[in-house]
């Protein structure tokens, strides 16, 4: 850990660091508590396992520390852990293994994560490699069941920025910049995301500045 050289300066102590997707990407499991922190934009490596020591569902501390001086789980952790557990509970998150004593302990695959994570309206943090399962009932894709790494980025990027466009008011469509800029942070080469953003964008949109 380096040290910075404000003496005042004392967040090193404290900030716990983002995930290193480069290493996070090659997975395809987790245990529940290491995919809500990576959905909590926090490296896993560096919380250790949160098991609870209350009966309160809702209240997770933990066995050990965070980083260097926490005791607890920041907050927003404790509050998605809570609702992750309670989605195993209702059927809406399946676990590849329950453990059925330490709910945080169960072995989720990444994809049905995101998946979970996406219908329920939780925002990913820049970097989140995984992509959720496209749902042909719902999304209507004419393709059919088949799909590629593309396909999925795509869908994804349309979840992002064209649901809530309204064709009434141009100021709700998004530029196709903010679309290219994503889909290159997804990996996708960016002469396919300008063509990717082409395709999405919504016809007869006017071009030029907003009003």
């Amino acid at each position: 850990m380096s040290i910075p050289n404000d003496p005042v300066d004392d967040s090193f102590l404290w900030t716990l660091p983002r995930p290193d997707w480069s290493q996070w990407e090659r997975k395809r499991k987790a245990k529940l508590w290491q995919a809500v922190a990576l959905l909590c934009d926090l490296e896993p490596a560096r919380l250790e396992n949160p098991r609870p020591l209350s009966t309160d569902p809702q209240s997770v501390s933990s066995t050990g520390k965070l980083d260097t001086l926490f005791t607890h789980p920041p907050p927003k952790f404790n509050s998605l852990l809570g609702l992750a557990k309670t989605g195993i509970g209702a059927g809406q998150l399946k676990p590849d293994k329950l453990d059925p004593e330490y709910l945080e302990e169960s072995e989720i695959d990444l994809t049905v994560f995101t998946s979970w994570a996406s219908a329920t309206g939780l925002a990913f943090p820049d970097g989140f490699p995984w992509q959720p399962e496209m749902n042909i009932q719902v999304t209507g894709w004419p393709w059919g069941r088949y799909e590629t790494d593309l396909l999925k980025k795509m869908a994804r990027a349309v979840d992002l920025f064209w649901k809530n466009y309204d064709p009434t008011d141009p100021t709700s469509a998004p530029t196709n910049e903010q679309v290219i800029t994503w889909l290159v942070k997804q990996k996708v080469a960016k002469r396919t995301a300008e063509i990717i953003a082409t395709i999405l964008r919504a016809d007869n949109l006017p071009t030029g500045p907003r009003k």
